[in-house]
């Protein structure tokens, strides 16, 4: 039986709030492996959940799970969300 070792996805989804309005949103996606090999990937997206599509897209083609649970870290004076952010781990065959 192969050994498996134990991999992390890693998600922040950002919004850029340095302007007044209509910041875009920074996702970025960093693949942790236990060997030091951290493949990190960063996209602008003009809102969340155009973000989160491609995110699910994304764990759905890289990993054997088929979803990220993602919360809501900070929001804005309004209430509305500004950095949200989720970890999946999961274990492959090395």
């Amino acid at each position: 039986m192969a050994k498996k070792i134990e991999k992390t996805v890693k998600a922040t989804l950002t919004k850029n709030t340095s302007v007044e309005r209509g910041g875009a949103w920074l996702l970025t996606i960093c693949q942790c492996d236990p060997n030091n090999e951290d493949v990190i990937t960063h996209s602008a997206w003009s809102n969340p959940s155009a973000g989160k599509r491609y995110l699910k897209s994304f764990v759905v083609e890289n990993t054997p799970r088929k979803s990220i649970k993602l919360e809501i870290k900070a929001t804005d004076a309004n209430g509305k969300p500004t950095h949200i952010a989720g970890e999946l781990t999961y274990k492959v065959d090395a």
